[in-house]
């Protein structure tokens, strides 16, 4: 039994239905689609798709992990994949595009910051070797891989206590080159001030080494493979059922016993929680003495950032009219200053015109260009702001909807000052907010990035015996943010299943047809 229909796990139950015939999985999804945030929402009227999420792919290389993984799942030969030249392009006072490659990205920066060679050497070497140890991390803990030990401590006495905003001022002197080398921290719903500098490093060499795509189709056609995959295996997928609590052993509390959806309780041998432990202990869990210790970790656990996005509809293609790369980053026009304005809303967050200094006048932000990726999506192209939930009001108020206007006017004006052109060409444009994620996802703070991946961050649940021994769970709270992290995860922790803890046999499917792992 599943709760929630994340990507996370789809994966995992794809997984251990193809390595278990005999088994039948039961997933209950609030939403009317599967998919968590790698799903879409359709403007029929309009011609156009826009995705939840920004589906690039990392680790979708020939050696890639995530590669690995989609031929694993017999996905391989179902999906078309798109491959950006570049890693992304930076527009500010000048353009950068940046190659997907390691050494020509190098080369690139060394050219237009000759005095920052020696230091990009450096900086490009920590990538290829600190970052392919993180980047094989699964691997190295199911025994396929085995990294320099001597090495890896030495990263984690001396890397894993750094941001990467700490690591790249230590390295550069160049506070623009320092911003540029930040940005892919965004990917993973921090910025450079909060990020672990050595989970970032495996962030670029998953991207620059083991090289990302964009899938046709965008992310729910993944979804939607995965739960094709399990319904033709004879398991369900059920969407518009909101799960009310999980049912645990009144006795002594250390077996859930299933689930109540819609009033009803549906017995099961095992419950994946696929959403925010936070949400998991305070509405699904039973207030019971030995969970209090992780209940406190929950609420201590720190979220990334979540995410103001804007979604464009243009009346022309993006890329004739100035937005010719796959990602497009509209850079800070002054960093350090951006840095001490973020850190100023996070200590009053609840302050708007803090917050919104900080976070949309101040800051980098991202722009992908959907229809280079997917054109039958239309010629839609998606804004996308790190943000943070406390400083919106609630939904379907005057306050919040005035909000959401200022939010267009402030980030659009920026867009437009980068690429002139695209103004004139918007014909239709929304907006979703922290506020919309945490409607549709009850992701703790909205963020759909899961825990923020910070040298401090809390630990949250994971590394810990859970009391209610058949409850797991399996999120970007607990693997990581980005698809090759949650669905690595959900690979690694397919394998530690046995089949004899799971199995559901032909006759006790005809006994009992509600009931589900």
């Amino acid at each position: 039994m599943y709760v929630g229909s994340g990507i996370t796990a789809l994966t995992h139950a794809a997984l251990i239905v193809d390595r278990n015939p005999a088994l039948r999985v039961l997933i209950l999804e609030q939403h009317d689609v599967p998919g968590g945030y790698a799903t879409e929402f359709c403007r029929p009227k309009l011609g156009a798709r826009f995705d939840c999420s920004l589906h690039k792919l990392s680790g979708m290389g020939p050696q890639g992990n995530l590669r690995a993984l989609f031929r694993e799942l017999g996905l391989e030969d179902k999906i078309r994949l798109f491959f950006p030249p570049t890693f992304f392009e930076v527009v500010s006072t000048v353009r950068l595009s940046l190659p997907e490659d390691a050494r020509a990205t190098q080369l690139c920066l060394t050219q237009m910051f000759p005095t920052e060679e020696v230091a990009l050497g450096r900086f490009f070497a920590e990538v290829a070797t600190y970052g392919r140890d993180g980047y094989m991390q699964f691997e190295t803990l199911q025994g396929n891989y085995e990294p320099d030990f001597k090495q890896l401590r030495w990263a984690h006495r001396n890397l894993k206590p750094l941001t990467v905003a700490q690591a790249l001022r230590q390295r550069f002197g160049d506070s623009r080159l320092i911003e540029i080398l930040s940005l892919p921290s965004i990917y993973v719903g921090c910025y450079p001030e909060q990020c672990a500098y050595l989970y970032f490093l495996h962030v670029v060499y998953a991207s620059l080494f083991m090289r990302s795509a964009y899938l046709e189709g965008g992310s729910q056609h993944l979804s939607n493979l995965l739960v094709k995959k399990l319904r033709l295996a004879g398991s369900d997928v059920r969407t518009n059922v909101d799960v009310e609590r999980i049912e645990v052993d009144s006795d002594d509390g250390s077996q859930a016993t299933g689930v109540v959806a819609c009033g009803q309780l549906i017995r099961c041998s095992h419950v994946y929680v696929n959403a925010s432990p936070e949400h998991a202990m305070r509405d699904l869990l039973p207030n019971l003495d030995a969970l209090q210790d992780l209940r406190r970790r929950a609420r201590e656990q720190i979220p990334a950032n979540s995410t103001s996005t804007i979604y464009l509809l243009l009346d022309t293609r993006p890329d004739l009219i100035g937005l010719g790369s796959a990602e497009t980053m509209v850079l800070a026009e002054a960093p350090e200053q951006a840095e001490q304005s973020r850190a100023l809303a996070r200590s009053s967050p609840t302050d708007a015109e803090i917050a919104e200094n900080a976070y949309w006048v101040k800051s980098s932000f991202e722009v992908t260009n959907y229809a280079l990726l997917s054109a039958s999506g239309g010629n839609v192209v998606i804004v996308n702001v790190l943000d943070d939930v406390r400083h919106w009001p609630e939904r379907k108020t005057a306050e919040y909807r005035a909000k959401k206007r200022r939010l267009v006017q402030v980030v659009l004006s920026r867009l437009f000052r980068a690429i002139p052109a695209l103004e004139s060409h918007v014909k239709y444009r929304e907006v979703s907010t922290p506020r919309t994620c945490e409607r549709y996802t009850r992701n703790k703070a909205g963020s759909g990035y899961g825990a923020l991946v910070s040298p401090y961050a809390a630990a949250g649940v994971s590394g810990i015996a859970f009391p209610v021994g058949n409850v797991s769970f399996l999120s970007a709270w607990v693997s990581g943010s980005g698809y090759e992290a949650t669905m690595g995860f959900a690979r690694l922790m397919a394998r530690s299943v046995q089949l004899s803890r799971h199995t559901v046999t032909a006759n006790e499917r005809a006994v009992r047809p509600t009931n589900a792992n």
